[in-house]
């Protein structure tokens, strides 16, 4: 793994490499952006490449050095985890003390700090007497999904490097990789993932929203009002925010897929698994009862965002589908 196997944040690589080309790197760095957008991963190929035998801007994969930051086996390379729910000030202490050490091998100590926000208020003070006047063998790197939990004394002595959510398509290339991920759901996780890598991989665990994927496009089918919209609603309305937000892209993404499949079939869809079904009702549905369809999911969104019930919310947005 180096520079090149990172998609979507070449220009927050393209800054790393900058700096390790000039070789006049700054003390600290902070990795700042959601998850799963491959910061974990910067910061390892960044330490690669700062002590690659080959000496250029990114690592070679193949010499020694390498090879045993690969294995996270290089006496170079530190990363500190929270234990538990947060960093402590003795595992901060444990690597001040290797500071003193002396180098064995050439190149750059680089510590990386991930979920840097967990640091204790003591942990961070102690992080902060290194940052003030840091070794010059040394690069400490804080990886961050809440950078604005962070004091503002650690993050004022660090190089901001923003990492942005990933595009659909890079989603989709690496779950393609993934041997457990089904070619045919890769396309709607793409979409529901916003643009995390772990969030799409998260979703395709998450057994009860493809439970209630399968309740959604039912009820398309049989289009009516019945009871298993009231039922539907009272599951939601049990379900976290987050949960529920995923089941309202869901449902527009159904609505999407149908209107794309009577304006233009040869349009990419977004439910490929479920492409043979949504043919089948395409025409039960008018372009208005679409348009007003999505504009109620919508709608019902922004009110769950302002929370108005669930429960309430859910019921009117699919009485408003099938008026």
């Amino acid at each position: 793994m180096n520079f090149k196997d990172i998609l979507g944040q070449q220009m927050s690589l393209k800054l790393l490499q900058k700096d390790i080309a000039a070789g006049n790197l700054p003390g600290a760095y902070l990795f700042s952006g959601p998850p799963g957008v491959g910061k974990k991963m910067a910061a390892i190929s960044f330490a690669k490449a700062l002590n690659c035998e080959k000496n250029g801007i990114d690592g070679c994969n193949r010499c020694s050095s390498c090879i045993r930051i690969d294995k996270l086996n290089h006496p170079n390379l530190r990363i500190v985890t929270p234990e538990g729910d947060s960093i402590r000030i003795d595992q901060i202490r444990e690597l001040k003390e290797e500071a003193g050490y002396k180098m064995y091998e050439k190149g750059k100590r680089v510590w990386i700090i991930d979920d840097a926000e967990k640091l204790t208020i003591e942990a961070a003070n102690s992080l902060l007497k290194i940052l003030e006047e840091p070794p010059t063998d040394l690069t400490v790197v804080l990886v961050s999904s809440a950078a604005w939990l962070l004091p503002s004394t650690i993050v004022s002595r660090c190089r901001v490097v923003n990492f942005l959510p990933l595009k659909k398509e890079y989603i989709g290339k690496i779950l393609m990789k993934k041997d457990n991920v089904p070619e045919k759901l890769v396309p709607l996780i793409s979409h529901l993932s916003q643009g995390s890598v772990s969030e799409a991989l998260k979703l395709l665990e998450e057994k009860t929203i493809f439970q209630e994927r399968e309740k959604i496009i039912q009820l398309l089918k049989e289009k009516k009002l019945s009871q298993s919209i009231f039922d539907l609603s009272e599951r939601w309305n049990n379900q976290k925010k987050s949960v529920v937000e995923t089941l309202l892209n869901i449902t527009i993404f159904f609505l999407r897929d149908i209107l794309i499949l009577k304006l233009d079939p040869s349009f990419p869809t977004i439910n490929q698994d479920k492409i043979n079904e949504l043919i089948e009702i395409k025409d039960n549905y008018s372009f208005a009862e679409l348009y007003t369809g999505i504009e109620a999911v919508e709608n019902s969104r922004s009110l769950i965002q302002a929370n108005v019930s669930t429960r309430l919310v859910v019921e009117g947005m699919w009485m408003r589908i099938f008026s």
